[in-house]
C-alpha cells in the first residue's frame, strides 16, 4: 500500500528506528548508549512531529484505543530513555522492543486508520 505523501517522512523514519532496534535485540547485553542517544534526538522531533500533526485528526479518526496507545507508548519511551539502564540487558531489551512495536503498530495500524479516516485525499 503506498502511504498517504503526509505520512512517507514517518514512515521513512520508522525504518532507521526498526534498524536501530535489531541493533539492540541482537547484542542487548551491549551498551548501546551512543546509538540510543543519537537516536533519541531524532526520535523526540519525530514524536513532536507525530503529536501534532495528529492532534486535530483524533476526532475524525474516532478511535479512542488507537489514540490511547499512541500517547501511552510515546510517554513510556520518553520514560525510559530519561531512566536508562545503558549496561542493562533487560532494560535494553525493554526499551528496543517497545520501540519496534511502537513502530510496527503505527505502519499496520494507526497510519492506515488515519489515510482511511482522517486525512485528506491524497
Amino acid at each position: 500500500m503506498k502511504r498517504h505523501p503526509l505520512l512517507i517522512e514517518l514512515s521513512q523514519e520508522h525504518h532507521h528506528t526498526l534498524a536501530l532496534c535489531v541493533r539492540i535485540l541482537r547484542a542487548p547485553e551491549t551498551d548501546h548508549r551512543h546509538d540510543i542517544t543519537e537516536h533519541f534526538i531524532d526520535l523526540e522531533k519525530h514524536f513532536a512531529k507525530e503529536e501534532t500533526m495528529f492532534a486535530p485528526l483524533w476526532d475524525k479518526l474516532d478511535r479512542a484505543d488507537l489514540r490511547s496507545r499512541f500517547e501511552q507508548e510515546h510517554a513510556r519511551l520518553r520514560e525510559l530513555f530519561h531512566h536508562a539502564q545503558w549496561n542493562d540487558a533487560a532494560w535494553n531489551t525493554e526499551f528496543a522492543t517497545l520501540l519496534r512495536d511502537h513502530a510496527r503498530f503505527e505502519e499496520r495500524e494507526l497510519f492506515p486508520a488515519l489515510e482511511e479516516h482522517a486525512l485528506p485525499p491524497a
